[in-house]
């Protein structure tokens, strides 16, 4: 066992680079020979544009609190790599700031990255079977959730939680019930509070606390403390604020968005009911409370504020744990997005309103496809009645 253990921990090193041979050439993938593990290496890819913005913006917000310390001599290995290149931390170079923010992320996904592997390779050993796709995109998306503060060893616990917990007992890719990065980070949040809602959880300089924009306008009193901190609405669409690297870009989203829908990877049904359930419910809070310092934020202003836009286009087009009927997918997509606005009325921070509405929709997944079927077949069977009367 323990040889087949380190025989597959290299096939699927192997497999980032080169696609499986065992590719499915029949129904229902009648496109082309596609296989699994190209389709979440085109979520990873959709990814990238986020990810770079994310990597600018978590350089940014990072150096600007160095300048405002005005610190001397800046701790921690990773300035002392910086200095050693030449890099600096100024919070106007866009390489600096790249690269500042590369240092917070690459251990955080090598990390999430290797306690994957592993469990993959134990679960593949002990069942005697192949390994499992979708390693990669699990790890990915895990790092691009995480706080820059996060410390390895909670990001590992999170990880193995969510690879083993959310995937592999259940037999793996095609038959998890939730997206296993989205209850990894969910498992954090209640285990480790302090990870996102700590202070100084966003920007890691020591003594320095920039709380997300979402928790402004919870705790200060709605969209005015936005404009009196001087964030305006398209420097919020851009990504330009404290938060995790992949989910501060709206602009990236809408990239990566496109990017899945053109391929055919992801279900463009979801991603627009998401969008009108979003709308429709911010709509609704204006009509019945336009004071209200949540109710009252317009549709607009809710899709640049947390991680809506993230989640809806990597995590609530998972093809796995939403809904599979095209009817569900509007049913589905409509439910992430007015529950992403009706939980931010209870606890507005900074993502997991619409975190907790994709895993709630998902629960409800398997029961919107059974009503789609369900009516489909009731016509069905009156058509054919109608049929045999005539």
């Amino acid at each position: 066992m323990i040889k087949d253990f380190f025989n597959g921990f290299g096939i699927l090193f192997r497999r980032f680079i080169l696609s499986s041979h065992t590719v499915t050439r029949a129904p229902p993938h009648v496109r082309d020979a596609n296989n699994v593990q190209r389709l979440w290496n085109y979520f990873v890819i959709a990814s990238l544009p986020s990810w770079l913005i994310g990597l600018w913006s978590l350089g940014h917000q990072t150096n600007l609190a160095i300048a405002d310390f005005a610190l001397a001599e800046v701790p921690g290995w990773r300035a002392g790599l910086l200095l050693k290149a030449g890099i600096g931390f100024d919070p106007f170079s866009v390489m600096a700031c790249v690269a500042h923010g590369a240092l917070y992320f690459l251990p955080i996904f090598l990390t999430a990255l290797l306690v994957g592997a592993f469990w993959e390779s134990l679960f593949a050993a002990v069942r005697r079977k192949r390994l499992d796709e979708g390693l990669l995109y699990i790890a990915w998306f895990v790092a691009l959730m995480m706080p820059a503060s996060a410390p390895l060893l909670q990001v590992a616990h999170g990880m193995a939680v969510g690879i083993v917990l959310g995937k592999l007992i259940y037999g793996g890719s095609g038959r998890y019930v939730m997206n296993p990065a989205l209850l990894a980070v969910a498992f954090l949040i209640f285990s480790y509070p302090d990870l996102l809602f700590g202070k100084g959880a966003w920007v890691p300089v020591a003594g320095y606390d920039q709380p997300p924009v979402l928790d402004l306008v919870k705790e200060e009193g709605g969209l005015r403390v936005v404009a009196a901190v001087d964030y305006s609405y398209w420097q919020l669409f851009l990504g330009d604020q404290p938060g995790a690297v992949g989910v501060v870009s709206v602009l990236g989203a809408v990239v990566g968005a496109l990017f899945l829908v053109w391929t055919g990877m992801a279900s463009w049904r979801v991603i627009a009911g998401s969008v009108l359930g979003l709308i429709g419910m911010s709509l609704l809070g204006n009509y019945l409370a336009p004071d209200h310092q949540i109710l009252s934020i317009p549709w607009y202003w809710h899709a640049v504020l947390g991680g809506w836009a993230f989640g809806t286009v990597f995590i609530a087009t998972d093809p796995v744990a939403g809904a599979m009927t095209n009817p569900g997918r509007w049913g589905y997509g409509l439910l992430v997005g007015a529950l992403t606005v009706l939980i931010r009325l209870g606890d507005v921070t900074y993502y997991e309103g619409v975190m907790f509405a994709i895993l709630l929709a998902s629960a409800f997944s398997p029961l919107i496809d059974n009503v789609v079927v369900q009516l489909n077949m009731r016509r069905r069977r009156m058509r054919l009645q109608e049929a045999v009367d005539g």
